[in-house]
């Protein structure tokens, strides 16, 4: 559920209301640097943006690219490889309430959570083009129990966001309370043999759909909730057996 306290006139503004503040935990792990070494930057090839604009991340079509390649390298060197779908609960409501221009301060604000819960050389990008609200994260050499911490890091990073941003020109509002439902899915060597990028990506799309489902605000693996689950990483990798059936099984 979102909440906003209503900010004071134009001319009242404190130096932190001037500007959109994001206030997001940091978590000490270094920044993406495929984001930081690609702003700005345009294809040679195409001349598009190669970073989504109002986040800074990985653009959406340029990603697919990038992170194809990372599969394939995480194939040849024998590493598994995670990835995190994310999906902000009930966004409409921000930019329905608040306006597109708090929306995107709010995006922003889960770029920054992102890049703080991330290690240099992991993939982000904003899916969904334009009006998306859904984020990609690929962690090369991730197994499980590493996924779900950094799954776990930015689930509650978005929930303990605080973003000010201006809803009329005279008038600011600060958005607290934005939740995210995430799906997580990895691959070890056994599974690369077979499957691709885009595999990857119908298994996350899978737990996050059920991570919706099941209440919204937590993150799931192969419809297993392991926001409230008592088991261990070492348990809920065991259960990855489990998980390789169940991609079998996703188109019934």
């Amino acid at each position: 559920m979102h909440t906003a306290r209503a900010g004071a006139g134009e001319g009242e503004h404190t130096d932190r209301h001037e500007h959109v503040d994001i206030v997001a935990p940091r978590s000490g792990d270094r920044p993406l640097q495929s984001v930081a070494a690609a702003h700005h930057r345009r294809c040679d090839s195409c001349g598009q943006l190669m970073t989504d604009p109002p986040t800074g991340l990985i653009e959406r079509w340029h990603w697919d690219e990038v992170a194809a390649e990372t599969v394939a390298q995480a194939r040849i060197r024998g590493e598994s490889i995670a990835l995190i779908m994310i999906d902000l609960d009930r966004f409409k409501d921000v930019n329905d309430s608040y306006g597109h221009l708090a929306g995107d301060a709010v995006l922003r604000g889960v770029a920054d959570v992102i890049r703080d819960c991330t290690r240099e050389g992991d993939l982000a990008c904003r899916y969904g083009g334009s009006a998306g609200d859904e984020f990609l994260v690929l962690l090369p050499a991730s197994e499980l129990d590493a996924a779900l911490g950094v799954a776990e890091r930015i689930r509650a990073g978005i929930t303990g966001m605080s973003v000010t941003a201006k809803v009329t020109r005279e008038l600011t509002t600060t958005i607290e309370g934005q939740t995210a439902s995430i799906g997580v899915a990895t691959y070890g060597l056994g599974d690369l043999v077979e499957l691709d990028l885009e595999d990857l990506m119908l298994d996350a799309d899978v737990s996050l759909r059920a991570a919706k489902r099941h209440g919204r605000d937590r993150i799931c693996v192969a419809n297993m909730d392991v926001s409230t689950t008592t088991e261990s990483a070492s348990q809920a990798t065991k259960r990855m057996a489990t998980w390789a059936r169940f991609r079998r099984l996703r188109s019934v």
